[in-house]
């Protein structure tokens, strides 16, 4: 979503983090840390829920079988977490606090424990690539969840064992530098970026070889730096000064003269969408690719075909870096960019540079030295973007976080620019405006396309300080910091100032996705969490449209609706809430694409979190999900006036033409003309109560999460799926340990004789 409110249904706080299996035979890692776009539906009336909701997630019903599944997961968690103290505490010649040889008892001990839960009917807990980090009110999932911290912190104590007997044992057929990879792939399993960042410092100066170390320091390099509490840190109070904005404008200028645009940057790329470069990490290669055959060089025996795409040299390299999240050398920014905008951008942790092999994270005063010492070589460092820098419109730049960057505690990421984003930009009508409200602003593309094509000022509004240093640093790229008359960190209006407002229109990219008791993963992060049906923060929205709006001002929006059917009633429901009558007066046309199965939607990344959370929709009444741009216009005299647009149209938020030429100029011009009389319409299709279905046995269901990126909206994530999880020989490496200690404990020969 464009932004973030306070949480539905819980200050969920896990990331997007979803995964696919880490296989035993050390088979590829694919965390994805991107979000999941859903939506929601049913015939089942869905509430009209319009209030910002508490702090817990909800706590999900509990179903037949739980008992004794819950039984197995805790009894399983218990006995790893046990093993874990007994690997912690076990002496570097394998023996146990008794004094006993302990390794092959812990070994076989962890075998069984895992062994028995290979067969948990809801998915091996061991198949989860990450620790969950979400707030989950299901039992289940979470106690399963619980099950999978306790497996991978149990092989990271027996790991770190194995590295503290080799050392003091100085075993020779010992692969330290794998050993110390391995533990820095568990440890990022955790979340510990900062543990794995260290330990893969410490594997390359071991000195050893191992064909993963090289893309890991440079993913957890790319993880750590963006995290930094100095992030865009000159933004967050009042912006860039005046000497930064004016080299924010050379920036500009140097993209601009690159032909850095959506059009010119597909062609070059070959790309069908900018949405391609949504989870840019799993399309890179194809991407660069098509980007390097598009300045091919001249061959005199292949005549360029008439109307070739001439691709400015310049531009290969932008988009590299700041949009397929390349490396690049220190000193090739800096030409692109020149000595002066390169050490602004390195002072605000735009970009990072880093250093060696081991992609050490250099300080920015370190790196600015260095190009200001020499900058043709800068020291010989090499650079990478902490943010993507995505072209909109005709000459907008928008700097968002990388899909990489994840939800915690410290830092909730800026959500990249996806369909709905863009779909919202060009639906919106163009209609001349004083002023503009950007709610769930995120990185503030909303009020900035406004502010460039139409409105005299905008205010933005979002839950997440984060997303205000980038409204920050976007308004000052973009030149037009002077247009902004407010930047506020709050939930929906209530950040606002009691004076603040009326506005000629509010735009807002609320979170939508559906995360019934924060079941889903993939719903985890600020701005995705819709809470239980997907739009309690957009019935919120619609709920105080009356107070901020003007007479005639408009409410334009986006969404992922639930049983799309009933939207309209929805909107006509909260919207009388917020008056206290249900005769106020407004227009509404909600254009939407066809709708999916809710069935087919999956924001999860384990076998139990998918089998959970159908039930958990099927629970609360959805059986559709479809896409949604929709424009309320406040006013009039004929009572509460919300319909559905025309038919469902495929694709809806990809289909430029038609979200430029038809909803932007119909919400435009004829919002009121467009709907029938009051008196004339027929009322929303009336939604059928029904019985929730019995719960469904206790056992392991298909995993269909290879369907996802067919969905509206989704696309499958990222992690480095080339890095091969840690040696599945382990058991043999601990015996090999085991008999070298037992070795060294027996008296010399000549002793005995």
């Amino acid at each position: 979503r464009g932004g973030a409110t306070e949480p539905p249904q819980g200050r969920l706080t896990g990331s997007l983090l979803s995964a696919a299996t880490a296989a035993a035979t050390g088979a590829a890692l694919t965390v994805s840390t991107g979000l999941a776009r859903c939506g929601n539906g049913a015939t089942r009336r869905i509430a009209c829920a319009a209030t910002v909701v508490s702090q817990e997630a909800r706590a999900a019903p509990a179903r037949a079988g739980d008992a004794a599944l819950l039984a197995q997961l805790k009894e399983a968690t218990a006995l790893l977490e046990e093993l874990t103290r007994e690997w912690e505490g076990l002496a570097a010649d394998g023996r146990g606090s008794g004094g006993d040889m302990a390794v092959t008892g812990l070994v076989a001990r962890d075998n069984d424990l895992r062994a028995s839960l290979r067969g948990f009917p809801l998915g091996d807990p061991s198949e989860t690539t990450t620790v969950p980090r979400h707030a989950c009110g299901d039992a289940v999932v979470a106690a399963h969840g619980a099950t999978t911290a306790a497996l991978i912190k149990a092989e990271l104590a027996r790991a770190e064992w194995e590295v503290r007997s080799s050392q003091v044992l100085q075993a020779s057929s010992f692969n330290l530098t794998s050993s110390l990879v391995n533990i820095a792939l568990l440890r990022l399993r955790l979340f510990d970026i900062d543990g794995s960042y260290e330990k893969l410092q410490d594997a390359v100066a071991s000195g050893g070889a191992d064909a993963r170390l090289g893309l890991l320091t440079r993913y957890t390099a790319q993880l750590k730096a963006p995290r930094h509490a100095d992030f865009l840190l000159e933004c967050a109070d009042r912006g860039p000064g005046n000497a930064s904005r004016a080299l924010l404008d050379k920036m500009r200028a140097v993209f601009l003269k690159s032909s850095y645009t959506a059009k010119m940057v597909c062609a070059a790329t070959k790309a069908g969408s900018m949405s391609e470069f949504i989870f840019v990490e799993s399309r890179a290669d194809k991407l660069e690719m098509g980007l390097l055959d598009s300045i091919e060089e001249a061959n005199p025996m292949k005549p360029d075909p008439p109307g070739k795409l001439q691709v400015p040299t310049d531009l290969v390299d932008l988009v590299r870096i700041f949009l397929l999240h390349r490396v690049l050398p220190l000193a090739r920014l800096c030409q692109l960019l020149g000595p002066d905008v390169l050490s602004l951008l390195l002072r605000l942790r735009v970009v990072q540079a880093l250093d060696g092999d081991e992609c050490r994270i250099v300080e920015p005063t370190e790196a600015a030295a260095a190009v200001a010492g020499n900058n043709m070589c800068c020291g010989g460092f090499f650079v990478v973007s902490n943010v993507a820098l995505w072209p909109v419109e005709d000459d907008l730049l928008i700097a968002t976080d990388f899909e990489q960057t994840y939800s915690a505690e410290d830092v909730e990421p800026v959500m990249y620019l996806s369909e709905d984003s863009l779909a919202l930009a060009s639906g919106a009508p163009r209609v001349k405006a004083s002023s503009v409200l950007d709610v769930c602003c995120g990185s503030g593309v909303q009020g900035i396309v406004a502010l460039r094509y139409y409105a005299d000022s905008a205010t933005f509004v979002d839950l997440n300080p984060r997303a205000l240093r980038f409204v920050r640093f976007n308004l000052a790229l973009n030149g037009l910091s002077h247009k902004a008359t407010g930047m506020y960190t709050g939930s929906v209006y209530d950040a606002l100032p009691v004076d603040a407002g009326p506005y000629d229109a509010i735009v807002a990219n609320p979170p939508f996705v559906p995360n019934p008791y924060g079941i889903a993963s993939g719903g985890g992060a600020m701005y995705g969490n819709g809470g239980n049906t997907g739009e309690e923060v957009l019935a919120a929205i619609v709920q105080g449209a009356h107070k901020m709006l003007k007479p005639g001002g408009r409410l334009s929006t986006v969404t992922m609706a639930p049983n799309v059917e009933g939207l309209p009633g929805r909107i006509e429901g909260w919207y009388a809430a917020g008056t206290g009558t249900s005769t106020a007066s407004f227009d509404a046309l909600v254009f939407r694409g066809k709708p999916t199965p809710a069935g087919q939607y999956l924001p999860t990344s384990t076998s139990v979190e998918t089998h959970r959370y159908q039930e958990a929709l099927r629970d609360v009444g959805m059986e559709t999900i479809s896409e949604v741009v929709a424009v309320i216009m406040a006013g009039g005299s004929g009572g509460p006036n919300a319909q559905l647009a025309g038919e469902p149209r495929p694709d809806l938020w990809s289909d430029q033409v038609f979200l430029r030429t038809v909803v932007q100029n119909t919400a435009a011009d004829t919002v009121g003309a467009a709907a029938a009389p009051a008196s004339q319409r027929q009322p929303p299709p009336q939604q059928t109560q029904r019985a929730a279905p019995a719960a469904a046995p206790a056992q392991r269901p298909v995993d269909n999460r290879g369907r996802e990126g067919c969905l509206p909206g989704f696309q499958p994530g990222f992690f480095p799926g080339y890095a091969t999880g840690p040696s599945p020989g382990w058991e043999e490496t601990s015996s090999e340990l085991e008999r070298i200690a037992l070795a060294m404990a027996q008296p010399p020969l000549r002793a005995q004789r």
